[in-house]
């Protein structure tokens, strides 16, 4: 190619460059026909709205209760404390009241202790309160904050 003048260059360029775009492009398929179709949409009943909060005397009268039967909830913690002493922070609960009282559920999070975490759920799903006045479910976060005690 070197001896050819810039404008041959060119003739012999210009045919290769466009088989190179034409071999670049995607050729169309014959793809088979299309059916139509129908989706049906419903609600599904797996998705049911959460369980609404407690209010008012309700309210009060499970964070009472929760108060007055944390004392497995605090063992759990000074449990732990012997294995890390400088275990700390908020464990926020998440859990439903079924409509006998029962807890039907529970989850929670904050601090990353598996351990604490799981003793506190085992806690949390003994707890058997009044029956909810709704006659259905409520949900329930309620916050846990640990610190070691001061030394006495």
């Amino acid at each position: 190619m070197r001896n050819l003048s810039a404008c041959a260059r060119l003739q012999l360029l210009v045919p290769l460059l466009a088989f190179a775009a034409s071999a670049a492009e995607p050729r169309p398929e014959t793809a088979p026909p299309k059916r139509a179709s129908m989706t049906v949409e419903s609600e599904d009943p797996a998705e049911e709205p959460p369980p609404p909060v407690p209010q008012g005397d309700e309210r009060r009268t499970i964070g009472d209760y929760i108060r007055d039967n944390s004392g497995p909830i605090r063992e759990c913690y000074e449990k732990r404390l012997q294995e890390r002493p400088t275990l700390q922070g908020k464990l926020v609960a998440r859990f439903d009241i079924g409509p006998s009282g029962r807890v039907i559920g529970a989850t929670a999070e904050g601090i990353t202790d598996r351990e604490l975490i799981a003793c506190v759920l085992a806690a949390v799903r003994k707890f058997e309160f009044d029956k909810p006045h709704s006659g259905g479910k409520l949900r329930i976060a309620y916050p846990f904050k640990f610190e070691p005690r001061p030394a006495k």
